[in-house]
């Protein structure tokens, strides 16, 4: 008999380690009708094979200007709830959720308008985690909750 993990609960807001990049309690959204995991990414170029990027913007207080590269990726055409479809590079990552390390898919997207820097997707989650929207993270980071609040007010006011 093979030896398997129990499954971890988390909420619909938890903290992720980006392990390649060493960022810990970068602020995530669970969205199990995401199916892939989304990272904000900027700089993004393609040149001979390989794949350039940093994680976040230059706004983001988890930006560092860090420049990756990777031969190891693809391109995914990714549809919203909205049903607006786009191209995005899809590359290999090691993430942390929970103190559990998950060797997964992200794709790289613009996600200076949304609340959470990253979305986990289904394809993070399945078969490690149980999500529980009365666990994780009950209260965001001040920060958090400041980055929220302006979206929030953009929202209003359109």
């Amino acid at each position: 008999m093979s030896k398997q993990k129990s499954k971890l609960i988390i909420g619909r807001l938890e903290y992720v380690w980006i392990v390649p990049t060493n960022q810990k309690k970068v602020p995530a959204r669970i969205d199990t009708g995401a199916r892939t995991t989304a990272i904000w990414a900027s700089s993004l170029s393609e040149e001979d094979g390989i794949l350039s990027w940093s994680f976040f913007g230059k706004d983001s207080p988890f930006y560092t200007g860090q420049l990756f590269h990777s031969k190891s990726y693809k391109k995914r055409v990714v549809a919203n709830s909205t049903g607006h479809k786009e191209v995005r590079y899809l590359i290999p990552i090691t993430l942390q959720l929970k103190g559990r390390r998950v060797r997964t898919k992200c794709t790289l997207a613009n996600r200076q308008t949304q609340a959470f820097p990253i979305l986990i997707g289904r394809n993070t989650l399945a078969g490690k985690f149980i999500v529980d929207v009365q666990h994780g993270s009950k209260k965001l980071s001040v920060n958090d909750q400041v980055r929220f609040e302006e979206l929030q007010s953009e929202l209003e006011n359109e």
